[in-house]
């Protein structure tokens, strides 16, 4: 998957356009018979740079969902600029698959361990939503810590938990760096 992730970054940004699975290697061809939700994000220098995700599948197979998310990381995550052709191999990646989301009840959302589990939220009115991936950072290591980042993504000075649907996430983590 990592190989899919890279091959798409290299392909992209000396081509500027989408590359198809018969443009890529694919060393593991069980990937086109999996659907699954995921999430790829893209590190520089350390810190996390550009992400994609789907809350749900919705390409044809494991692979295609790799690209499109690899590809809109690159050129659509609006909280960065975008990728230059020269930064490519400075890049690390790290590829999500989420294994279960189950619905939290009122106050559960304070049990979470971000370390063994992540955040999904939408807003009830539907106009925003956000994830948190398990273990994303070292700095998160209570529910605590996730506060200032869940009011930093919705812009509100104070999270109401009543504001949202909230999923507890668990993922399968892929990456081609250390984690320290």
């Amino acid at each position: 998957m990592l190989k899919i992730a890279q091959q798409t970054i290299n392909f992209y940004l000396k081509k500027f356009k989408t590359p198809t699975i018969e443009d890529l290697q694919i060393e593991d061809t069980s990937l086109l018979e999996k659907k699954w939700s995921v999430f790829v994000t893209l590190y520089k220098k350390g810190e996390i740079r550009w992400a994609s995700w789907n809350i749900k599948e919705i390409k044809a197979n494991l692979i295609e969902e790799i690209i499109e998310n690899t590809i809109v990381a690159l050129s659509k995550d609006s909280r960065f600029e975008k990728v230059k052709l020269n930064e490519s191999s400075d890049l690390k990646i790290r590829i999500d698959l989420i294994t279960s989301r189950k619905i939290l009840q009122e106050k559960e959302i304070f049990q979470i361990d971000p370390v063994k589990n992540g955040v999904l939220l939408l807003k009830k009115d539907y106009s925003q939503m956000a994830t948190i991936l398990p273990n994303i950072n070292p700095s998160l290591l209570t529910w605590e810590d996730l506060l200032p980042i869940l009011e930093m993504k919705f812009k509100t000075k104070w999270f109401k938990e009543e504001d949202y649907i909230i999923y507890k996430i668990e993922t399968n983590s892929i990456n081609n760096f250390e984690i320290k």
